[in-house]
Formats: structure tokens, C-alpha cells, sequence
């Protein structure tokens, strides 16, 4: 039964696959996509760290939607690394065969190795392997999936251990992230427990132009590897609406509609323009239907235009793919953004290879962008304006773009960007996912002597920005350390205090000035005295004053830890704070709060549980009233003489 449930699940993905992909069953092929076929690689981690940091052994999931999820356009293989560097699926077509002996590579991912040598990994993975067609084609498409708790551990021991686990995690951000995004190839990371080194593995998929995921339970995993495929296969929406309704134009072949709702509950039904309803157990002979416990993927040919409706609960990660003449296309969207700075965009429509400009255009088109947390709330938008018809058509004003700037936001974290244009007559979304960070980030060292700045944007460097630190009221020294960083060696303080740093940049950029305000670092961050920001701007304290501040704050004195921000910036923060919050417990809530809080076996526990607390605290009233009676009664003998 496990097994036929399991093989159902990739008959369904493989479904999956044909939505997401824009070429598989029959789907045009996107224009706008480089010419080549993707070469995916799936890198796995069978290290020995992995048994704790992956019990539930995501990674044979990852494989089973690795071999449903990948169009047969592509190609694809599967590696593993630890100590060494194996390839047990070499590169090849992904057709029945290949995803056969995908499936099979299950057992070999608990033969774990001693230690965990990512670096090795991605050196042979992205290199290896490419005699089944020119190096050229291939290193223009390829895409590497990287599984892994992202914890570099070499085979060393004591000092010389640390030392050669620190280095190889430099050369992994320094010189060989650099050099596959030079050479075109994208690595993707995705994280598999909470353990993971995360600023690792987002360095290195910022710096390829990757994306970068924590994947906790398989559903997770799942949508980790649908924003993945969305990248390297973008594809055409219609949008779903709070409604739950999307519009079919005339123009539209097929649609496919991805479906995701809570284990237990009964199937989504989708309902025509003219009422008629399509059910998993009752829909028309062409309509293919596939169903799992926790998504539905239906596809329509020939769809009637209209408004189509959604009946049934669905999350907010389903999607109507679209299979159409007139598609939507922009120019290559970042798969990184940059904290507080604009993204500019150029999108247009395309019929047969040509973008339509002029009277080609749909009457009355609007063309917008937005960014979006993971819960679909607008955090940006920008309405894009038509360029002007210069007859250039190599400029990016030419005929038919609809151009503008997105604006940057404070929030940092996974987000999606959607790019729409829509008239009377059709609607089509674009969304891919998107990881926002700061365009510089500090941190303290170990040993707390400096303060390591790096540039993350890479257009700043040390020849366009320049930075400035003051702790409590003294300039430190700033020196460059690095094409695109910077040291700032901080001096001895008082152990007992913590000591805020402010750190400012200013930077050319593209003709504009730029000034970033870093978040603040503070020396000694453990310590209990802790010095604001407001306290910094009146100079160094003396040991009398530290003495006296640690005796006010033993008598309750309250001090100000603002860090010196307003009253607004505090706001902000905690605004950004909240929603990072709620990120991280909301893939908690959506797999184990709902389900459980949809069947009513839990509300019958809750109110059972509910009923015994009050009968427990009504019998602990009736307790201390008894108590309170007996003794208001004299005792014997007490208040009286005897005669």
C-alpha cells in the first residue's frame, strides 16, 4: 500500500512537471529562455552530520521529486558527497529510464560518510561529466541543486582542523562561487534542518544567481523545488483572486490548475463559466485529473473563456499554469534583491517570437509588478509605463516594453516577484521567488577585536563605497581588506559593557549616491550592561560612570536600548522582526496546526481538555471556601469560661 501510495505521488508530480515547465506535454516552448536545455544536477548530502540533521531522510523525497518534477526536455544527474564525491546516475535524457534509476537511489543515501566536503562537491559536480555534449552548451544552462546542512567539516583534527574547515568555507564564497557564476552556472541550496549553516548556503546561491530555501517537512520541499523549476523553466498564470476565480481568455489552448489544500479534506471542484462543475470523481474524457492527499493537479484542454471558479478550501501556493498564443515575457528577473534599493524592470508580450507593440496590443493594457511576502501580501508595486516606439529594436526602449523601478524594501527573507499585464480581454502573471538581503551585512569576529563589512550587491566594492564607524563618539580605523570588504579593528574595552557600533556607507552607483546605515554591532554583546545608541553619541564613560550604571540598573533604573533609532525605525524593526517571525513558524502552523485543527477528533480533545480545567478549578474554589468556613468556627473551649 506505502508503495502504490508513493508511485501515485510521482505519477502526480510528473503531472506536476508538464505545469511548471512551459515545454513538457506538448506546451510551446518559451522563447524568452535560453536555447539550450537545462542540465540539472542534484548534489545530495550523505554525511554523517545528516543523520541528526536529517532524520526524516528528506533527501530520498527530494530524489522522488527530482524524477517527476524535471520535464523530459532536460537532462539531469544525481551526485553524492561526504568524505568523497560519487556519481551514481550520470548525466543523461530524463526519460522512464532515467527517472527508474533515479527512484532506486534511495538506500544509498543513508551510507553516510564520515565528513562533509562541500566545497569537493561542487568542484567535481560542476565540472565533471560532460562528454554527452559541448561544454559550451551545457555550462550556459546548468543548474546545480544543493542538498546539504551546509556544515563544512574536512578530515582534521584539533587547530589544523578549524583552520582547514574555515578555509575551504572561504574558497567556497571567495573564488568558487565567483567562478561558477562566470562560467553560467547556478547552484541552488536547499537546507534541511534548522542546524544548517544558513549564511553559507545564501552566499552561495546569491553569488550564482540561485536561489536559497530551508526545507523542514516534504511539503516544504516540494514548493522549495517548484520555485527552483520555476527559474530555470519560467512560466504564464492567470491569477487567483481572493475569490478563489481566474479568467480564461479565448487566446488560452490549456490551462492546469495546481491545487494545494490540507490532508483530510475533500477535493477542490472547479466550476465553468457556464456552471458546469469538474470533479476528481466527474469530469469530461479529455480532462486529466490526478489527486493526493495534500494537492490536486487538473488539466483542460481547450478551455471555454469566461470565469472560472474554485470550490473547496486551497492554499495559497496554488497556481493556474496557462498553455497560450500571446505570452508574457521580461527581461531576466533577479533571483536575488537588494534591501532599500529599486529593481528595475522591461516586460512585454510576445505572439510567435514577436513582441506585439502598436495596435497589435490589447486595448486599455496595464502592465504592473509586485513583491510579495510568502503570504501573498503586497510589500512593493510599481505600475510600468510604455517605452517610447523608438525603432531600435535592440535597445531595451524598444517597441512594445513597458518599463519602471520596484521599488527596495527593509524586510529581508524570502518574498516573490509577480509581474502582470492585463486588459479587458486577457490577464497573464508571472511569479518567481526571491531572496531579499542586505546589499552590505557586518558581523564581529570570534575573538571580537574587528568588524568584517562585506559588500553583498556586486556593483559595490572598494573603488565605489566607502565606510565609516564611531563607537561611543570615536572614529574607528576602516581599512580595505578585500576587493569587497573591509575591516574595522575595534579598540580594548570594558568587558562588562556592551558597546553599540555604528557603521555608514556611502556609495556611486550607477550615477546615483547612496547611503546605507548598517544595523548596529555591538562589542561585548553578551555582557549585562548594555549601552545604547543615544549613550554613544555623548562619548567614551569612564569606569565611574560603567560602575554607576551597573549599580542604577540592580535598582531597577530603566535605560534606553533603542540603539539610537526613532521612534518610526523602531516601529520598522519590529514590523520586519514580526514578519521574519512568522516566516519561520508559519511552515509549523500550515503542516501540523491546521491539519490537526480540521478534524473535529481535535476539537473534541480540546473541549474535554477545557472541561477537566474547570472542573479542576471549581473543585479547588469549593476546597478553599470549606477551608475559609472552618476556620471562622470557634474551637472548643475558645471565647468561653468554664464555670
Amino acid at each position: 500500500m506505502r508503495a502504490l501510495k508513493f508511485w501515485g505521488v510521482l505519477a502526480l508530480l510528473a503531472m506536476v512537471s508538464a505545469t511548471i515547465s512551459g515545454v513538457a506535454m506538448g506546451q510551446r516552448a518559451d522563447s524568452a529562455m535560453t536555447p539550450y536545455a537545462p542540465d540539472v544536477r542534484m548534489v545530495v548530502d550523505v554525511s554523517g552530520s545528516m543523520k541528526q540533521n536529517d532524520p526524516q531522510n528528506l533527501r530520498a523525497n527530494a530524489l522522488g521529486f527530482a524524477a517527476a518534477l524535471l520535464p523530459s526536455s532536460a537532462t539531469s544527474s544525481v551526485w553524492t558527497f561526504g568524505t568523497t564525491v560519487d556519481n551514481p546516475l550520470r548525466t543523461g535524457a530524463v526519460d522512464a529510464s532515467w527517472r527508474e534509476l533515479a527512484n532506486r537511489l534511495a538506500p544509498q543515501l543513508t551510507d553516510y560518510q564520515q565528513f562533509t566536503d562541500i566545497e569537493r562537491a561542487l568542484r567535481r559536480v560542476a565540472d565533471g561529466d560532460v562528454a554527452s555534449s559541448s561544454r559550451a552548451a551545457i555550462e550556459r544552462n546548468r543548474h546545480l541543486i544543493l542538498l546539504t546542512d551546509g556544515m563544512v567539516d574536512l578530515p582534521a583534527t584539533g587547530s589544523d582542523k578549524t583552520r582547514q574547515d574555515t578555509a575551504s568555507r572561504q574558497r567556497i564564497l571567495q573564488e568558487l562561487a565567483p567562478r561558477l557564476a562566470r562560467d553560467g552556472i547556478v547552484v541552488h541550496t536547499i537546507g534541511l534542518s534548522d542546524n544548517v549553516d544558513r549564511a553559507l548556503l545564501e552566499q552561495t546561491a546569491q553569488r550564482t544567481d540561485g536561489l536559497a530555501a530551508v526545507a523542514r517537512t516534504p511539503e516544504a520541499l516540494l514548493r522549495a523545488f517548484l520555485d527552483v523549476l520555476d527559474r530555470i523553466l519560467p512560466g504564464d498564470r492567470v491569477p487567483l483572486d481572493a475569490d478563489q476565480r481566474f479568467a480564461i481568455d479565448d487566446d488560452i489552448d490549456q490551462f492546469n490548475a495546481l491545487l494545494f489544500h490540507a490532508p483530510e479534506q475533500a477535493p477542490p471542484v472547479l466550476i465553468g463559466p457556464n456552471g458546469e462543475r469538474y470533479s476528481r470523481e466527474s469530469h469530461p474524457g479529455q480532462v486529466e485529473w490526478l489527486s493526493n492527499d495534500r494537492y490536486d493537479l487538473i488539466r483542460v484542454p481547450e478551455p471555454a473563456a469566461g470565469e472560472w471558479r474554485v470550490d473547496g478550501e486551497i492554499g495559497e501556493d496554488s497556481r493556474i499554469g496557462i498553455q497560450a498564443g500571446i505570452a508574457l515575457r521580461s527581461n531576466d528577473l533577479p533571483a536575488t534583491l537588494y534591501q532599500n534599493l529599486a529593481t528595475p524592470l522591461t516586460v512585454w508580450l510576445e505572439e510567435e517570437g514577436e513582441a506585439l507593440h502598436g495596435e497589435a496590443l490589447p486595448p486599455g493594457l496595464r502592465v504592473r509588478a509586485e513583491l510579495r511576502d510568502l503570504d501573498g501580501n503586497v510589500l512593493s508595486q510599481v505600475t510600468l509605463a510604455p517605452a517610447s516606439d523608438s525603432p531600435d529594436a535592440s535597445s531595451t526602449r524598444a517597441p512594445g516594453r513597458f518599463q519602471g523601478e520596484l521599488t527596495g524594501i527593509e524586510a529581508l527573507g524570502n518574498a516573490r516577484l509577480a509581474v502582470i499585464a492585463e486588459s479587458e480581454r486577457l490577464t497573464r502573471e508571472r511569479v518567481q521567488a526571491v531572496n531579499v538581503v542586505a546589499a552590505l551585512e557586518a558581523h564581529l569576529s570570534d575573538d571580537g577585536r574587528r568588524i568584517v563589512v562585506r559588500a553583498n550587491h556586486p556593483d559595490l566594492d572598494t573603488r565605489n563605497t566607502e565606510l565609516s564607524a564611531v563607537l561611543t563618539g570615536q572614529t574607528l580605523d576602516v581599512r580595505q581588506s578585500g576587493e569587497r570588504e573591509w575591516t574595522i579593528a575595534v579598540p580594548e574595552t570594558d568587558p562588562s559593557a556592551s558597546l553599540p557600533v555604528t557603521i555608514t556607507a556611502e556609495a556611486r552607483l550607477e550615477g546615483r549616491q547612496l547611503r546605507f546605515e548598517l544595523p548596529v554591532v555591538r562589542l561585548n554583546p553578551d555582557a549585562a550592561v548594555g549601552l545604547s545608541g543615544a549613550d554613544a553619541a555623548r562619548g567614551v564613560q569612564s569606569d565611574a560612570r560603567v560602575e554607576d550604571d551597573t549599580q542604577r540598573a540592580k535598582e531597577g533604573v530603566v535605560f534606553d536600548f533603542s540603539d539610537g533609532m526613532t521612534p518610526a525605525q523602531m516601529l520598522e524593526y519590529a514590523k520586519v522582526r514580526a514578519r521574519q517571525g512568522w516566516a519561520l513558524a508559519k511552515p509549523y502552523v500550515d503542516d501540523y496546526v491546521i491539519p490537526y485543527a480540521q478534524r473535529p477528533v481535535t476539537w473534541l480533545v480540546i473541549a474535554l481538555v477545557l472541561l477537566l480545567v474547570l472542573l479542576w478549578r471549581a473543585s479547588a474554589a469549593a476546597k478553599r471556601r470549606r477551608r475559609r468556613v472552618r476556620r471562622a468556627e470557634p474551637s472548643l473551649g475558645e471565647g468561653s469560661q468554664v464555670e
